[in-house]
């Protein structure tokens, strides 16, 4: 790999780190990540957004091979390149508004995501699919499966009877966690409605034991949503996401089918959150009727 990277990119490499097939290394106080990747139809327009992004944040850098190309075939692998620009630490809700309020130029952007709607009914309806030929092989997944997937339905009524075009896109992320490396990771990027960062912020947070109730009630104090917002608001804390997530993972045999318990056992515990976030946006014509219930509190 030293040989590839001096070859194709003209650095020296003296120390490498290797996590599956992807390496870390230094060079000249910059921090590189030689990533592979395979997501070729999404691409130009990554680099694009990377080169305009350039101008506002710390993005980390795609780098481009001494064949002015974005991939670097080795191996029979796909990489890129990336140079980190930002330095590292736990990043907080201020971080990603700051993100969502830079005016991103849309266009037919292959990077996209606003369509929740269909997304979600495509998602839902191959994973009833999959669990239908495979559930007896997960106990767990088809113990639990209709529960999220009675979430997942409650979000996509939610947002069927929404206004979506009224809706401000903004820089988002694929998923989003605490760290400043995902945030200002270009692969990780894409276009969609501003609030879909910040719900996935609190859904990373809550199930991941980070107390999220000042936060979100800051947000929620201090953010004014308009009505459709609110809407698509509690409609993507409903969607579980953080179930699903897992659940890809275990069917691709990534993880064991274990790990969801610790998304199961904090079900009731998030009900709550629902329910608080429901009642502020009850005039919203929100009409979600299990939500209503005193028996959550």
């Amino acid at each position: 790999m030293k040989n590839a990277l001096n070859y194709y990119y003209g650095l020296n490499v003296e120390i490498i780190h290797q996590k599956e097939k992807n390496y870390y290394f230094r060079v000249n106080d910059f921090s590189y990540l030689l990533l592979q990747y395979d997501n070729i139809d999404e691409i130009s327009d990554i680099y694009k957004l990377n080169i305009f992004l350039k101008q506002f944040i710390p993005v980390h850098e795609i780098i481009l091979n001494n064949k002015n190309s974005i991939f670097t075939n080795i191996s029979d692998d796909n990489y890129i390149l990336l140079r980190m620009s930002a330095p590292k630490f736990n990043i907080g809700i201020n971080d990603i508004i700051n993100l969502n309020n830079i005016n991103i130029p849309i266009d037919d952007n292959k990077l996209r995501r606003d369509d929740w709607y269909n997304m979600w009914i495509q998602k839902v309806d191959y994973f009833e699919y999959q669990v239908s030929q495979i559930g007896k092989k997960y106990p767990v997944i088809r113990e639990s499966f209709n529960y999220y997937v009675g979430l997942a339905e409650n979000a996509i009524i939610l947002i069927k009877n929404t206004n979506k075009n009224v809706l401000k896109l903004g820089l988002s992320h694929r998923r989003i966690d605490k760290t400043s490396f995902e945030l200002y990771n270009p692969l990780n990027m894409i276009l969609d409605i501003r609030i879909r960062d910040i719900c996935e912020y609190f859904k990373y947070c809550f199930f991941n034991n980070i107390d999220i109730d000042n936060e979100l009630d800051l947000f929620l104090t201090y953010n004014k949503l308009s009505h459709d917002e609110g809407r698509y608001f509690m409609a993507r804390m409903l969607f579980p996401t953080y179930y699903f997530d897992l659940y890809e993972k275990i069917i691709n045999d990534e993880i064991d089918e274990k790990e969801l318990n610790r998304v199961i056992l904090k079900a009731n515990k998030y009900e709550k959150v629902l329910q608080h976030i429901y009642l502020y946006f009850k005039s919203n014509d929100l009409n979600i009727e299990w939500l209503e219930s005193t028996n959550l509190y």
